[in-house]
C-alpha cells in the first residue's frame, strides 16, 4: 500500500491519511466527476462524498491493489446515482439546475468551452457503461487494469467497451456537429 500508512496489516484510518489521498487525488477525480455526471451534476459534492466513503471503508481501501482504482470505482458509482436521480428529477419537473460550470480554468477561449460542451454532449449520449470506460481510460488516464479494478470489471471487458465506446463517441460527435451546421 503505497499511500496509506499500515500498521501491523491495517491502515491506520487517520485523518492524514485521507488527506494525503485527497492531495494526491481530488483534481482528477473532480475533473472525472464533472465528465461522468454529466450537465447539473454538482461535482464538489460528489467529490466531497467520495472521501467520506474513503473515511468510511479505510480497511477495504487498504486492501485494495490501488487506491487510486479504488477511488476511480466509487466516484464512477456516485455518479451513477447522481445521474439517475437528475433524470428522475427533470422528469418530475423538480430540475431546472444552470449549467454547471466546467472544472478547467474560467480564462478558457470561447472555442475550447463550445469543443468541450460538445465532448459532455458526446459523452452524455453513450451508455453508462460505455462512457464509464473512455472517460477513464483516455480522459483520465487510468491504465486498462486499473478500469477494470475501478469498475469490477475483466480487463477483457475494459477493452471490449473501449473499443465500441470510441466508435460511438465518433458517431455521437458526428451527429452533433452535423446538427449544429443544420442550425447554424
Amino acid at each position: 500500500m503505497a499511500e496509506l500508512d499500515m500498521v501491523g496489516g491495517a491502515a491506520k484510518g487517520s485523518l492524514a491519511d485521507v488527506r494525503r489521498l485527497y492531495s494526491a487525488h481530488a483534481p482528477e477525480l473532480r475533473l472525472a466527476l464533472n465528465r461522468l455526471g454529466g450537465n447539473g451534476v454538482d461535482c464538489d459534492d460528489l467529490l466531497q462524498e467520495v472521501f467520506v466513503v474513503a473515511m468510511r471503508k479505510l480497511h477495504d481501501l487498504a486492501r485494495a491493489r490501488s487506491e487510486r482504482a479504488w477511488l476511480y470505482g466509487v466516484a464512477v458509482k456516485l455518479a451513477a446515482g447522481q445521474r439517475r436521480r437528475h433524470k428522475l428529477r427533470a422528469w418530475l419537473g423538480l430540475d431546472s439546475t444552470a449549467e454547471l460550470a466546467s472544472a478547467e480554468s474560467p480564462a478558457r477561449t470561447l472555442e475550447q468551452k463550445e469543443a468541450s460542451q460538445l465532448l459532455q454532449q458526446a459523452l452524455d449520449s453513450l451508455p453508462a457503461a460505455k462512457r464509464d470506460v473512455l472517460v477513464l481510460f483516455e480522459l483520465q488516464g487510468l491504465s486498462g487494469d486499473e478500469v477494470a479494478h475501478a469498475l469490477s470489471v475483466p480487463v477483457a471487458t475494459v477493452w471490449t467497451r473501449l473499443f465500441h465506446a470510441r466508435k460511438a463517441l465518433s458517431a455521437a460527435v458526428l451527429r452533433l456537429e452535423a446538427r449544429e451546421r443544420r442550425h447554424d
